[in-house]
Order: C-alpha cells, then structure tokens, then sequence
C-alpha cells in the first residue's frame, strides 16, 4: 500500500513479532495465521492453512447434488457490525504504541459510529495497521452471509475450508442454469432438463465438474438440451456430473467454505461465507467491487402488451 503515486511500497502482510510468553500451541498458530488473512486446520492428525485470497472456484453446487432442503442463508445481525476501528500498533519509527483509527462513512450513515478496538498482533507499520482496520470493516459489511446446505459423500469428500464454490439456487436467482449431465463427449454436453435454457442470451460460460474433481471453464453455445463448447475439455466428463452455465445477466453465488462436517455416512453439511472477487483491490487501493448479477427476480417485467377489455354483465336475479 502506498501513500501516494510516488512512495515506496510495503509487502502486504508481514510478521514483526517477538514472542516472549508461552501460549497455547494452536492459539499462537492462529494468531500468526491470522497476520496473512489464513486459518489453520487440525485434522486426521495434521496441520494445514488456507489462506483468504483470489481464487476460482473448485467445486459446483445446486439443487441437483444438495439435500431436498436446499440452501439455507443467514447473516449477521447489526449489532454485531461495527462502522470505525481503533487499531493499536507498535510503530517501529517511534519505538512506542500508536492508534490507527479506520472509518467506513457508508456505514456510518447506516448504524452511527460503532467503535472496536483491536490490538493488531504483529503489526510494527501503519500500513498494516490501516489495511487491517480495512479488512475488517469490509469482512462485516460485505461478507455477512452465510449459506449452509447439505450435499452427498461424492463432494463433501472433495470439498475442504477455503475452498471457493459456485452456487446457483433458483429460489434466489430465478432460474435453474445447472444440473446433471446426461451425456457428454469433450466438446457437447448434454443436460437432464432445458428448463430455463430458451431465456439465455448473450455471451455464455458453461462449468464442467471434471473426473478428477476439477472444474473446467468454457465459453459455449446452448441449443436445446445441448451445450456447445468452443473449446474441447481436457477430459469426457462423466455421466451425472454437474454442469453450471453463467450469463453477465445472470451469474452464480460464489461462497468461501468455511466448515465441512460429516453428518452420517453418506451426508455432509457445508457452511460457507460470501466471496467477493477484487476483495484486496478493494481494501488496498479504492477499486470499486465487480459488479455481480446474482438473480434476476429484481428485474423489473416487461410492460403487458396487445391488452384486451371484455364487459361480462353477470345474470339478471330472478
């Protein structure tokens, strides 16, 4: 981050720390995970991290491989957000403890001046200290939502936390644009049903879940019940896999995995948090946010058209 065109620049994250007092293994794992936006995760015996950064999505998801109660979204309440941040810091020009103090107007303007105070673990510029006051006022505004659903073993053994996943649900969007696939060869797939495939228009992108669990994207044509790729896939998908199509009028939801939880032997739950592309852009330098057309139920209908009056007098009473 820079303060003007001419300064010099700083990494992004970096760790100052001097560790001087014991901890809880985990708890000190985190914390320092937590300097480059990463969250560890214990399982089967081992440790990894993933980190919060720009990424495609690895896995698809719609009411076709998800539960008969499909997704199901909550948020944050107001309360809980907060619209100014104290960020406390040692600054290692001064050699003493400084406060940062990050302020987001527009939601200021919604829920007043809520304060939190942070003690910024590691942070020795005000650099860092102003970026992370940033992420975290854009984590609370911006990725409130949460969507949890229920999917069988044959993604909840691939999905994994941190992985991005495309989301297209029909309640919210308005119309269905995935399903399974019924036949394919590396250039054309063919779908279960054409239901809402007549209203596509323009460019179309269509994602393919791969056989090694990979997605791949393609620009594509639709014909009926026949997607079209301009390009051949690397591999012939297989049969039920699942195919998701996106339209700039219409694109799929795009969530952060945060848990993976085996339900019974064959059902896993999956609770994830929105992901925005351009997030750091966003936090670093002002970019505005891609703009994202996720439903088309706000759009306004077109005016009726070739309207009729017919006067029916009802029967006289006797």
């Amino acid at each position: 981050m820079s303060t003007s065109t001419s300064a010099v620049k700083e990494p992004r994250f970096s760790c100052n720390v001097n560790i001087q007092a014991t901890k809880e293994a985990f708890d000190l794992i985190n914390e320092l995970s937590g300097i480059m936006r990463c969250f560890p995760i214990w399982q089967t015996g081992s440790l990894t991290i993933t980190q919060d950064r720009n990424t495609d999505s690895s896995y698809l998801f719609s009411l076709a491989n998800v539960s008969e109660e499909g997704f199901n979204y909550t948020g944050s309440s107001l309360k809980q957000r907060h619209s100014m941040i104290h960020i406390s810091y040692f600054n290692m020009d001064t050699k003493e403890m400084d406060t940062e103090v990050i302020q987001d107007q527009a939601a200021i303007n919604k829920i007043g001046i809520v304060t939190k105070q942070i003690r910024a673990f590691g942070t020795t510029s005000r650099g860092q200290a102003i970026r992370l006051g940033k992420a975290i006022l854009f984590s609370e505004q911006q990725e409130s939502e949460i969507v949890t659903f229920e999917t069988s073993i044959e993604a909840g053994v691939l999905v994994r936390p941190g992985n991005v996943i495309s989301v297209n649900d029909p309640v919210r969007s308005g119309e269905r644009r995935s399903g399974r696939i019924k036949a394919a060869t590396t250039t054309q797939i063919t779908v279960d049903s054409i239901e809402s495939l007549s209203s596509l228009s323009g460019a179309t992108t269509a994602f393919i879940i791969m056989p090694n669990g990979s997605v791949e994207e393609k620009t594509c044509t639709v014909v009926d019940d026949k997607i079209n790729l301009t390009s051949a896939l690397s591999a012939i998908p297989n049969v039920n896999s699942v195919w998701m199509l996106s339209t700039a009028a219409l694109e799929p939801q795009t969530f952060r995995v945060i848990t993976v939880e085996e339900k019974d032997e064959l059902l896993y739950t999956i609770t994830a948090l929105r992901y925005l592309e351009g997030k750091y852009d966003n936090i670093d330098i002002g970019t505005a946010l891609p703009a994202k057309n996720i439903s088309l139920l706000n759009q306004p209908k077109p005016a009726p058209t070739n309207l009729r009056v017919v006067d029916k007098q009802g029967k006289p009473k006797e």
